[in-house]
């Protein structure tokens, strides 16, 4: 499983998405939030949105994504077989 950081919100998401298995999560985080405003298509892995940042920038999480805490975030991190901050 890898985990994949998105922080860049206006980087297209289709290269991203074809680099995505099912069993990889996506965590959106920092100014990455902002990309919860948009028309995802539907994600081929587990979506997900650091709370701590949703909070700071007022935003909701969406249904399809989920929420998580600090500390859920390193223990993932720590599972993970690859943690990849997607490219600017």
């Amino acid at each position: 499983m890898k985990l994949v950081h998105w922080i860049y919100p206006e980087l297209p998401a289709q290269p991203l998405l074809s680099q995505l298995a099912p069993q990889d999560l996506l965590l959106l985080r920092q100014d990455g939030c902002y990309s919860l405003l948009l028309d995802w298509p539907q994600l081929p892995c587990r979506s997900l949105v650091l709370a701590t940042d949703l909070k700071a920038r007022g935003l909701n999480v969406k249904a399809a994504w989920q929420s998580i805490e600090d500390s859920v975030w390193v223990e993932l991190a720590a599972q993970a077989s690859q943690v990849v901050l997607w490219p600017k």
